[in-house]
Parts: structure tokens; C-alpha cells; sequence
């Protein structure tokens, strides 16, 4: 029986992962990554060079896939079921669509613009990232309601660090 347990889970698990092909495509592994995970360890490797900036820092495609990352390994890691995946896919596709925009402020160049425009530029991205931000937290109470004990824990553990 006990042997049974560990024997499901790791077959649900491959199972989600085969039928998840929306999760999986956002997640890179229909580039040359190869199937079944491929795609997160083949963009890792792709993204190795851009991490050895000459300041050291993180670049956007860096931060991306380290977001990309995060989710990939939460979603393994919660064992999401066929039932949870629609919500998991609104979840995840909210914190892409924070995080994919979250350098965009910094974008904006000040120099042709006049202190008032540059101040209603900042607030106007600052309530865009705001309403971005809630649907991160709607889209996130809507699958927390669905998960488990088990995956409510996962959860709590990890998901601070996924979103950003």
C-alpha cells in the first residue's frame, strides 16, 4: 500500500505533464528544448551566457527565466490536477504578464518630456502595475480555494518567492 501511494502520485505527475501542453508551450518546450521538461533545462543553458553581464546584474531574459523557472517548479511541485489547470493557467499567465512588464517603467526616457508629463507617466504605470498586481491576487484566490492540505502547504511556502 505504501509503495502504491508514491507509484500514483509520480503517474498523475506525468500524466499532467503530458496533457499540459498550454503550461508547457509558455514554459519554452516547444523550442529546441526537447519534450517532457526539456524546454526548462534547454533555456536555462541558453540563458547562462546572458547571466555574465559586465555589471554582474540580472537582465530582463535572465529575470524571465528565472520567473519561468519558478513556476515551472512550483507547478511539479503542487502536482496540479487536470481539475486545477485552467485555474493554474490564469494564475501563471498573470504573474508572466507582472513580471514580463515589470522593466517598463525604467524604459520611458524623461529627457523629452516635462516634469508634470514624467510624474503622470510614473502614476499612470504605477496603477497599470497595480491592476496587473490584483489580478495576480483574484486569479491566485481562485485556484488557492481549489488546492488541498498538501498543496495549500506547498503553496504557502513557495509562492512568495514566484511572485514578483
Amino acid at each position: 500500500m505504501t509503495m502504491k501511494l508514491p507509484l500514483q502520485r509520480f503517474a498523475l505527475a506525468a500524466v499532467l505533464i503530458a496533457v499540459s501542453g498550454h503550461g508547457f508551450a509558455q514554459f519554452g518546450g516547444g523550442g529546441g528544448g526537447g519534450g517532457m521538461g526539456g524546454g526548462r533545462r534547454g533555456a536555462r543553458s541558453d540563458n547562462a551566457s546572458s547571466q555574465r553581464t559586465g555589471d554582474g546584474l540580472s537582465t530582463p531574459a535572465t529575470a524571465a527565466a528565472k520567473v519561468r523557472d519558478k513556476l515551472y517548479d512550483l507547478r511539479l511541485q503542487l502536482m496540479v490536477t487536470p481539475e486545477q489547470s485552467p485555474l493554474w493557467d490564469r494564475f501563471s499567465d498573470a504573474v508572466w504578464d507582472l513580471a514580463g512588464r515589470g522593466g517598463l517603467a525604467s524604459a520611458a526616457s524623461a529627457d523629452d518630456q516635462t516634469a508634470v508629463q514624467f510624474a503622470q507617466q510614473r502614476a499612470t504605470l504605477a496603477a497599470d502595475r497595480a491592476r496587473r498586481a490584483q489580478a495576480v491576487s483574484d486569479a491566485l484566490s481562485s485556484l488557492y480555494d481549489t488546492l488541498s492540505p498538501e498543496q495549500r502547504h506547498i503553496a504557502d511556502q513557495n509562492l512568495p518567492a514566484v511572485i514578483p
